[in-house]
Order: structure tokens, then C-alpha cells, then sequence
């Protein structure tokens, strides 16, 4: 894929994982693993889009639905537990094809 094709596939999860200027302004604990949350969606979603522009196959380790249900206040430790999970396992995904990679193709990534 393309970096446009990328962007625009990816485009509605990320709107969905931006943080609020409320959540980054408040303190209180619902507001923390809100943010926590959407930081580990974020990077998830970071790592499977590295992985579309380079052509790479992969299984997508969570769904939109459940990607919808992490999102949903309140946030419980399962929806925690589950973002960090969802991105360690892209992370493995994006770990295991960069090593097939072109070094000029990942430093420019």
C-alpha cells in the first residue's frame, strides 16, 4: 500500500484513539486509563500501519468491535489489560516481518 492507502485505511481509528484536550487536562483515574488506553491503541495502530506499507500479511490480533468496546467508559482493567496486549502482540507482528525489511524502506518508514 501506499502512505495515502495507509493513512486512509487507518484514518477512522485513529480519529477514534485521539486524546481529548479533557482527557489530557484531567487527573483523575478514569481519565489516566482512558489515556493509557487510546496510548497503547495508538501504537498499535502505528505498528499495523508500518506493516501495510510494507506489503507485509498479518493477523489482526484485535477487531474494531473490541477495539470499540476498549474504548467505552467506564474503562475497566480488562480494557487495559487488553489495549497493552493488542499492542505488544503488533509489536511482535511489526518485529518479526521488519526483519525481511529493506534498512532504507524501515529508516524512512
Amino acid at each position: 500500500m501506499t502512505k495515502d492507502e495507509v493513512r486512509a485505511k487507518w484514518a477512522v481509528a485513529k480519529r477514534m484513539v485521539e486524546i481529548t484536550e479533557d482527557e489530557y487536562a484531567s487527573h483523575n483515574v478514569e481519565a489516566q486509563a482512558i489515556k493509557f488506553v487510546k496510548t497503547k491503541l495508538q501504537i498499535a495502530i502505528y505498528y499495523l500501519s508500518q506493516l501495510d506499507e510494507h506489503g507485509s500479511s498479518y493477523t489482526m490480533p484485535f477487531t474494531g468491535k473490541q477495539m470499540k468496546e476498549a474504548l467505552k467508559t467506564p474503562i475497566t482493567k480488562q480494557n487495559v489489560k487488553d489495549a497493552a496486549d493488542w499492542c505488544h502482540q503488533c509489536r511482535l507482528i511489526r518485529d518479526k516481518a521488519c526483519a525481511t525489511w529493506n534498512y532504507e524502506e524501515a529508516k524512512t518508514a
